[in-house]
């Protein structure tokens, strides 16, 4: 069974509370690792009160529907016959899932019990719920939590109880009342896991209850100024905790135990215990033979020494480097969000057939081209978080940040925030389109075909009418990205000799960031594949551009997930300069024992970095794997 959150407030609202799954496939994993753990749904019938429950039995993915058992109290069932309308809720792995509404549409019958065929819902809200969890430490497995800060005596050492992402309870053998009582701050807290994972930070102690009999404090503590890193090592702790109450058995047992709770193994060290038998049986070795290897061990033990030491440095380095990605990846974030919320009030200008406010989409330009020339890697991972329903908002962003990532590789001497806007604008004209149209998934029909090919047009229009001010880069761009070399482009019909460089270069990006991404009717390819696809169409792309693109993104991009020698899985965060691959990778995933790990960054150009990790295998999809992209920011 799912432990249920103790936050029984949320577990009713009916406004969307995190990420709406809508696309068949999405749903049929989560319902389908509902049914796996044999997760209780909790049904909510539109036209009476109560809660009543079911289990999944079977997840039809290719006729989109899921199987349910006998729903309880019996009234539930009654409804179910009736075809009654509702939604259920369920609690798994730290999550709140909630459906749209539903009907059944089949009753069959089951070992004498009623069974339900229910259709696919069109969409599941899934909210991550781990910033309210208090995931509790196992039992029998102690973890020590020591408390010291100046206005203590001594250190207190006391037994961590549970944990969340705001702060932990402790408790603590004796009556600490008095000590530790108004709300005080300690300056530190060291938690460490048996496997080691430690944790330190400032706290304060809201509240420390005592009990007489067993003579013992209970104290909640509230996390205080909690440090990037040590943040993240809290959230994969609670995730982890989460993952094994999960997946207990229902008689209690488990049937996995988290790595938190696997003691790390003290290694011995062979080559000494070696090194002291020898020494006892050749006593009667001459001086010379002993000066030799005292100067041997010397030097071995030196260069352990420099081994750990550069090993030290270049930890460091990394932990600075993840720190400093992370503030980076929330301040571009926000520049990201209002590009994609520019990019919509447009096209509601456009639909509405209202004079453009351009503005916004100037001054978010500027930022974004600002925060390229920072750190073009952060923006560029950040292009890949998308969502189908948005793809047109999100593809243009994504396309003026690539395309201007392009220019400047080039050599580009203009202003980069004007190719971003020019991006930002480039496809406003689909608003007046038909959705049949834009997101048709088959070839579109001669008369289709010229429709969508008016939106270059109705784009022009709109900007012309809207300014005179408008740079000359961005209408080259809104104008000449959909031209050909061979002349099958629109809507100019332009050959290879009066095609600019600028339209080029944007030709190539808006192709390769459309077929990237995935539709709310097809699934994106790799990126391989697209520049496989690029460089096989030399008749419509300047085959020598698309291959200096290939050099300025890398076959491997940022964003990319990857499986790596070591069967660890993660995101691809930085490209070596001169060779444009993957440099620092974020691993977050163990593909052998199928779970989650600590999220930790290696650096591929470093060798000791890498000797750990391992090299890139290949590419992989995160979605195979359950995996949200937001982890590569975490």
């Amino acid at each position: 069974m799912a432990t249920e959150t103790p936050i029984a407030q949320q577990d009713n609202q009916s406004e969307p509370q995190g990420q709406l799954l809508t696309k068949p496939e999405s749903i049929y994993g989560l319902l389908n690792r509902l049914k796996d753990h044999h997760i209780p749904l909790k049904l909510h019938f539109n036209t009476v009160e109560g809660v009543y429950s079911t289990i999944i039995l079977k997840v039809d993915l290719k006729n989109r529907h899921f199987i349910i058992d006998q729903v309880t109290p019996n009234w539930g069932d009654r409804m179910m016959a009736k075809s009654g309308a509702f939604m259920f809720e369920a609690y798994y792995d730290g999550c709140r899932i909630a459906s749209s509404t539903l009907k059944a549409a089949g009753k069959g019958i089951q070992d004498g019990e009623a069974i339900y065929k229910v259709p696919f819902p069109d969409e599941l809200d899934y909210f991550q719920r781990r910033q309210f969890y208090r995931a509790q430490i196992r039992r029998g497995v102690i973890i020590d939590a020591i408390l010291d800060s100046k206005g203590l005596a001594n250190p207190v050492i006391g037994e961590l109880k549970d944990i969340s992402a705001q702060g932990c309870q402790i408790e603590i053998d004796g009556d600490y009342r008095d000590t530790l009582g108004n709300q005080i701050v300690l300056d530190s807290c060291s938690i460490t896991f048996p496997n080691q994972l430690s944790v330190s930070t400032a706290i304060q102690v809201r509240h420390v209850g005592y009990d007489n009999k067993k003579d013992r404090s209970s104290c909640g503590c509230l996390f205080v100024d909690l440090p990037p890193m040590e943040e993240r090592k809290v959230s994969y702790a609670v995730a982890e905790i989460q993952r094994e109450v999960a997946r207990r058995s229902s008689d209690g047992s488990a049937r996995y135990i988290s790595p938190l709770y696997e003691p790390k193994p003290i290694e011995e060290n062979e080559d000494e215990s070696n090194a002291g038998a020898t020494g006892k049986k050749n006593k009667a070795s001459d001086a010379t033979t002993d000066s030799n290897n005292k100067t041997t061990d010397e030097s071995v033990k030196e260069q352990i020494e420099d081994n750990s030491l550069q090993s030290g440095i270049n930890e460091l380095k990394q932990q600075k480097e993840k720190a400093r990605l992370q503030e980076l990846f929330k301040e571009f974030r926000i520049y990201h969000t209002n590009a994609i919320a520019a990019v919509k009030g447009l096209l509601a200008q456009v639909k509405q057939k209202t004079t453009l406010k351009l503005q916004p989409a100037i001054e978010i330009s500027e930022q974004l081209a600002s925060a390229l020339e920072q750190n073009p890697h952060v923006l560029l991972a950040l292009t890949t978080l998308r969502d189908a329903q948005d793809y047109i908002p999100q593809h243009s962003v994504s396309f003026g940040i690539h395309l201007a990532h392009f220019a400047k590789s080039m050599g580009y001497q203009g202003k980069l925030a004007d190719l971003i806007y020019a991006g930002l604008l480039h496809d406003i004209g689909k608003a007046t389109l038909p959705s049949m149209v834009v997101f048709k998934p088959d070839r579109l029909n001669t008369q289709e075909l010229k429709s969508m090919q008016r939106h270059v047009i109705t784009t022009h229009k709109a900007l012309t009418e809207a300014s005179d001010n408008i740079p000359k880069e961005v209408i080259a761009v809104v104008l000449g990205n959909t031209e050909r070399l061979d002349g099958s482009g629109y809507p100019r019909q332009l050959k290879a000799d009066k095609i600019s460089g600028l339209a080029r270069m944007a030709g190539i990006v808006d192709a390769y960031d459309a077929m990237t991404t995935d539709r709310n009717y097809a699934k994106g390819v790799l990126p391989a594949l697209a520049f496989k696809t690029l460089m096989n169409s030399d008749k419509q792309f300047d085959r020598l551009m698309v291959q200096r693109f290939i050099k300025c993104i890398g076959l491997m991009p940022v964003g990319s997930f990857v499986r790596l020698s070591s069967n660890k899985l993660g995101f691809v965060l930085t490209l070596d300069e001169e060779t444009s691959k993957p440099a620092m990778v974020r691993v977050i995933y163990d593909a052998d024992k199928k779970q989650l790990i600590t999220p930790d960054d290696f650096d591929l150009t470093d060798p000791i970095s890498s000797a750990s990790v391992g090299t890139i295998a290949r590419p992989e999809d995160p979605a195979k794997y359950f995996i949200n992209r937001l982890l590569m920011m975490d």
